[in-house]
């Protein structure tokens, strides 16, 4: 029976183990989110080997077959065939119904806007690449910052449980005197209130920490309990500013694009082309009979646009949007470079006030202390000893507060910078 009791205890133990960091940022990549960028980076892969198409030929076969309402000539004849025809006694070949079966193949020489167009669509591939990236490291960040609110409001929980059960101790002392009507039964109900008033607080932090286990489990699909543990094992790398490149990518897309129009508008195309026909005439008017005659050409082309205001006014606008765009990207850079000094700073700063906190929660645990004997022996109020309580409650609140705060700055300095939170984080 006792083995039975601690194996339940033990699989009790088990099932309340909280999940790992490492389990939990595996979990985002196999999400429907991380799935759609997937795909997304895909397509933008294939789009390029659409455009890369044009540099290849195109080949068709064909067929027709045609009923006139009067009599036509199998193929078409220049003046100088017919001439020669005529002359030599030949009939030309004209039939009601005519039958061709064919080929025809086009091929482009020279087309200057193929070259920016396939330039465009690799840098949109490779911005859809990073954005996935970012995405993902913005999710990471995302599921950290959660954890760390969760990690603080369960701390949080336990310092307002840990102040509840000290007052109950005191109200057990207290009841004693009261009791023997050396204190007045007011001193009970100034605790009572002040008990009632942490439990209403408890049910308020445990209502968000319901929303906050409930934004994890969204961007990882598992069943959370508890927060998983953390240790900061490395320090974030701070090379470039990962979160602009998606974007600047993005400008070379445009500009490529813009390249394109102009190479469009400008330059000339060069194609070859050619087609070989197989003509099929039922009941020739001249023979009665079913004649055929092959038909083909082939040929070499070159166009030269040489006005077209619609398209000139396209690439004006199409060049006041990249500039609109770098501005843009100027902008954020400047913004996300702030930011990161800002938060590097913070993160020194956050270091030093978590251990001052944790000085701070000692000193006001002694001062409790000594606080307790001198309300037990009647040489303090219990106003004044209920502040050396709420003393504790603050100080531990505010290390608790600092120690998310830490992990919140680590999860933005990683998005900005590109780290995967994985190696950082265990």
């Amino acid at each position: 029976m006792r083995k039975l009791s601690i194996l339940i205890l033990i699989l009790f133990a088990i099932n309340l183990q909280a999940v790992t960091m490492s389990e939990l940022f595996n979990a985002i990549r196999k999400q429907p989110a991380t799935k759609i960028d997937e795909i997304s980076s895909k397509m933008a892969k294939i789009a390029q080997d659409r455009v890369n198409a044009g540099y290849y030929p195109t080949v068709n076969l064909f067929g027709n077959y045609t009923h006139y309402n009067t009599p036509t000539s199998l193929k078409p004849l220049d003046p100088l065939a017919t001439a020669k025809l005529t002359a030599s006694g030949q009939a030309l070949p004209f039939s009601n119904t005519i039958e061709q079966m064919g080929i025809g193949i086009s091929v482009p020489i020279f087309v200057k806007e193929l070259e920016d167009l396939s330039k465009k669509v690799k840098y949109l591939a490779k911005s859809a690449n990073l954005k996935k990236e970012l995405n993902f490291y913005q999710n990471e960040a995302l599921v950290l910052g959660s954890n760390a609110s969760l990690e603080y409001l369960d701390n949080l929980i336990l310092a307002l449980k840990a102040t509840q059960k000290s007052l109950k101790t005191t109200r057990d002392n207290l009841q004693i005197s009261v009791n023997s009507g050396r204190t007045p039964g007011i001193a009970l109900d100034k605790i009572d209130e002040k008990l009632n008033q942490l439990d209403i607080n408890i049910n308020n932090i445990s209502i968000k920490r319901a929303n906050v286990i409930s934004n994890i489990e969204t961007l990882t699909g598992l069943e959370i309990k508890n927060p998983a543990k953390m240790e900061y094992v490395k320090s974030i790398k701070k090379d470039e500013i990962f979160a602009l490149k998606p974007l600047q990518e993005v400008i070379k897309a445009a500009m490529s694009d813009y390249k394109a129009s102009k190479a469009k508008r400008y330059y000339p195309k060069v194609a070859f082309s050619a087609m070989w026909s197989e003509n099929y005439s039922q009941n020739d008017i001249k023979f009665g009979e079913n004649v055929h005659a092959g038909y083909g050409y082939y040929r070499l082309g070159i166009s030269l646009p040489l006005y077209n205001k619609g398209e000139d006014v396209d690439m004006q606008l199409k060049k006041i949007a990249i500039m609109k765009d770098k501005m843009k990207l100027r902008k954020t850079e400047q913004e996300l470079k702030s930011e990161a000094k800002a938060l590097g700073q913070n993160l020194m700063f956050l270091e030093k006030s978590i251990k001052l906190n944790e000085l701070n929660i000692q000193k006001n645990k002694n001062l409790l202390k000594y606080a307790k004997v001198s309300f037990d022996e009647g040489r303090m109020t219990e106003e004044d000893y209920l502040v050396y309580e709420d003393k504790v409650l603050e100080s531990k609140s505010s290390y608790y507060g600092t120690l998310s705060q830490k992990w919140q700055v680590i999860a933005k300095l990683s998005v900005i910078y590109g780290n995967d939170l994985k190696g950082v984080v265990r």
